[in-house]
């Protein structure tokens, strides 16, 4: 299998690496492929570190994707600390196993070529510009990371080598004509049932509670008998967007704005350059690029020496084009120079930045143009608009503050002399997803002990910059434990539940051991008014019958000439079923289905390489130092 390994990781790479390759990329950002030097260990593995640093990096890329991904939703399971610890521990798990197949790709002495690096680094979506790979928008990014192209590139072999493992299972994979027509037969496979469905309910009027029952359940479940904090809250909103939505703005105040803030709509000139780069890791560096100067002088083709001398292959191989460019995009040396050239065609003297030397010619100026009024008036009205709506803000702000501290026992005053609305929330769980309450530092306000117990008036509350609160409590109810005689109604309810459920699942058993048995279970289903349904030629997929039935008719066996098949399921909470299998039907299968046949491969290469993960775990040095909390 490792001479397989090494085979794969010299092919072309696999869309699946591709694939982890930007997306490890889009998730941590080019600032994750910098090494930090020494600092405090999460784990080790093999000796080799993973950083507390690299932990809480991949923890909050990860807790914003699965909050962009699942909005409100996410925000509310991560408020239990429990689930954001096993959360944490997930990840620190991932980085374990991905410095496994880290370190098995080290030993196993696997690279990547760099027409694979290049490709992929072309592909990412962080680099492009409109769909497009952008070298403007590469040496940006790289520069603000404190990287050099060279170095940036030699962090991505490593990254891309490691996956390189996972691109080998993928290629040395593969299912049998056979297997996939095997496959298919099972999925295609059909069955003849019936069934009988048996609501809980039934079994109600056989329940018998006792006192001791209500008492056990209500001490056994206490927890669930616990009332959450609610409030009650009045609240006044001050927010510099409301207004400004009031405010008007006419067209002379525009054009006014417009001629007193042209440098403000200037589109600034931009360059268009080629350049070649010398890597300046060597002490020849500075000699070679001289050396080119001397031949682009003498007359030879600019582009022709970029594509065969740049350090930068990916301009190189546009002859060094680098696109349009304006100012504070590049390094300041390189960009001091290309702004110094005059004419288009000339070409600098050799140029010393944080990349390299540079020879840099000028192709190309687009000169600085001015954006007419109409392009930006509606920018200048909403400009205008928060200019003239922050005084009143700042004006409105005071005056709430004062008010709402002059006369503490109500909030009316200070909305009339601000003219804006006290807001009702009525009772609410200090859980609920309604404004203030998804605001903790308003929660805290309405917990101030002036505001909930002495019934004053909160200060002033900055959610933002431009959105302030003041508030006070009407009602508060602390949480607390429900009394039994409180709740004794919903106990009864509960244990009566429990004790249906059990005489219901006792009474499915008794009738599929007896159906199972050979027996005729008609007479009893009748007494409770139930019968079978007959279902010919049921699915695997896409059958009306509920999907538990279905699922559980398919993991039975095929019943024979002495053997009848029977089975019971739950179904949920409140109900069970009775199932029996009369005949099992198989599908004929002509031909092996491409799409089967990748699903079995993707199967097979999950299963492959979680084995592999277990099998480097078995046989590694793995040392915890942080926890997942």
């Amino acid at each position: 299998m490792l001479e397989k390994i090494r085979e794969g990781s010299q092919g072309p790479v696999a869309k699946i690496i591709l694939g982890l390759v930007i997306f490890s990329f889009a998730l941590a950002g080019v600032g994750s492929y910098i090494n930090s030097g020494s600092e405090p260990k999460a784990a080790e593995v093999n000796g080799l570190a993973i950083n507390v640093s690299e932990l809480e990096r991949a923890y909050e890329n990860e807790r914003a994707r699965m909050e962009a991904q699942f909005g409100e939703m996410f925000s509310q399971i991560a408020s239990d600390p429990a689930y954001l610890a096993n959360f944490k521990q997930g990840i620190l798990d991932r980085l374990i196993s991905e410095q496994l197949v880290n370190d098995l790709a080290n030993r196993l002495s696997i690279r990547t070529s760099d027409e694979e690096i290049k490709k992929a680094i072309f592909e990412m979506p962080e680099f492009q510009v409109d769909g497009k790979f952008n070298n403007d928008r590469y040496l940006q990014l790289l520069t603000r990371a404190g990287y050099t192209p060279t170095r940036f590139k030699e962090m991505l072999r490593e990254d891309m080598t490691r996956r390189a493992v996972v691109s080998a299972l993928t290629d040395t994979d593969f299912v049998l004509e056979d297997e996939v027509k095997y496959f298919q037969q099972l999925q295609l496979q059909k069955r003849d049932i019936e069934y009988v469905e048996v609501p809980v309910e039934l079994f109600t009027d056989a329940v018998e509670i006792s006192e001791a029952d209500i008492v056990s359940h209500y001490e056994a479940n206490i927890e669930q008998y616990e009332t959450e904090e609610k409030f009650d809250i009045a609240y006044i909103e001050l927010k510099l967007d409301d207004v400004a939505k009031g405010i008007e703005v006419s067209q002379e105040e525009v054009s006014q704005h417009y001629k007193a803030s042209q440098a403000q709509y200037v589109k600034a000139e931009r360059r268009r350059a080629s350049h070649i780069l010398i890597d300046n890791s060597t002490d020849d560096a500075q000699q070679k690029a001289q050396e080119l100067l001397a031949k682009i002088e003498a007359g030879e083709d600019f582009a022709e020496l970029a594509t065969t001398h740049s350090a930068d292959t990916f301009s190189g191989q546009n002859g060094g084009d680098l696109d349009f460019f304006g100012k504070g995009v590049m390094d300041p040396a390189f960009e001091e120079a290309a702004f110094s050239l005059e004419n288009i065609g000339d070409v600098s003297e050799v140029v010393e930045s944080s990349f390299g030397y540079h020879i840099i010619k000028l192709t190309d100026i687009e000169e600085e143009t001015v954006r007419p009024l109409a392009e930006v008036e509606q920018d200048i009205v909403a400009q205008l608009q928060q200019d003239k709506a922050r005084d009143i803000f700042l004006e409105k702000q005071q005056l709430l503050a004062d008010t709402a501290f002059e006369v503490p026992t109500s909030l009316q005053d200070a909305a009339e002399v601000t003219d804006l609305t006290v807001k009702q929330t009525g009772l609410q769980p200090v859980s609920s997803t309604n404004f203030p309450f998804t605001e903790a530092k308003l929660i805290e306000a309405a917990k101030e002990d002036d505001v909930l117990n002495a019934g004053y008036n909160s200060a002033l509350v900055e959610v933002t910059g431009e959105h302030l609160v003041v508030l006070r409590v009407n009602e508060y109810q602390e949480a607390r434990t429900q009394s039994l005689d409180e709740v004794k109604a919903q106990v009864e309810d509960a244990v009566a539940a429990t004790k249906a459920r059990q005489l219901a699942q006792d009474w499915v058993e008794q009738q599929t051991a007896d159906l199972a048995a050979g027996q005729d279970v008609s007479t009893s289903l009748a007494d409770k008014s139930l019968a079978f349904t007959a279902e010919q030629d049921v699915a695997r997929f896409g059958s009306e019958v509920a999907r538990a039935i279905v699922r559980k008719a398919f993991e039975m066996k095929k019943p024979t000439d002495t053997e009848i098949s029977a089975a019971w399921v739950e179904l949920n909470p409140s109900s069970f079923a009775i199932v029996k299998v009369n005949d099992v039907k198989q599908a004929e299968v002509a031909d092996a289905d491409q799409a089967t046949a990748e699903r079995l491969e993707s199967a097979i290469t999950d299963y492959n390489y979680q084995a592999l993960i277990s099998a480097l775990r078995e046989n590694a040095d793995i040392v915890t130092y942080q926890t997942a909390n």
